[in-house]
């Protein structure tokens, strides 16, 4: 994918509740005043999630995005997660390490925002300017490392992983979200792995 002034200028909408998902494409209005990152995902938050909105409610949003260095150089693979969450049903941001951040603009995104409560577990897999949404079922009761492990043989084994373990599946609100195996990449600080387990199904 070609970065113009190191973004993709495109983000991936993912609606669980309908179980679909779309492109938007981005310019200059939105990517120059807010940077990227934690710039992009807390306007994003603060714009679609009314005060009175639960943090488990479909109708919060949960927002990855990346800055203009992701994917640059190495290093340069973090990620930031805002949403509502689940311990002060406040705002939430968390900037993780590790692979991602990097991998999500090499699959053609600058962001993914997701909306919605799906009926049942399923994972998203995102690749080549596109995002699907795959069943997980098999994935219950795992560790993060196994989960990491079998989605690398399934889906990729090249991709970067981020996944949520037997805590966020069971909605602890203390659990975190883990990325890239054993590198134990975490985005724990909120925590969000509550939001992922209560929005995957």
């Amino acid at each position: 994918m070609r970065m113009v002034n190191g973004y993709i200028g495109r983000i991936l909408l993912v609606d669980l509740t309908n179980q679909k998902v779309s492109v938007e494409n981005l310019d200059e209005t939105i990517l120059r005043p807010y940077v990227g990152g934690s710039g992009f995902a807390i306007p994003w938050v603060y714009k679609e999630v009314g005060p009175g909105v639960e943090w488990s409610s479909p109708e919060n949003y949960l927002v990855f995005a990346t800055g203009p260095l992701s994917g640059t150089v190495g290093g340069t693979g973090s990620y930031s997660l805002a949403t509502k969450g689940p311990m002060t049903n406040g705002m939430v941001s968390v900037q993780a390490n590790g692979f991602l951040g990097a991998f999500l603009k090499f699959s053609g995104f600058d962001a993914i925002v997701i909306h919605g409560n799906s009926r049942d577990w399923v994972y998203l897999y995102v690749h080549d300017g596109t995002g699907e949404l795959k069943p997980a079922s098999s994935l219950l009761g795992k560790d993060t490392w196994e989960t990491h492990d079998l989605l690398k043989k399934e889906a990729d084994p090249a991709a970067s992983i981020s996944c949520i373990g037997q805590a966020g599946e069971n909605l602890v609100k203390i659990a975190g979200i883990m990325s890239d195996g054993k590198a134990a990449r975490a985005a724990d600080r909120g925590p969000l792995g509550s939001k992922w387990g209560r929005a995957s199904r």
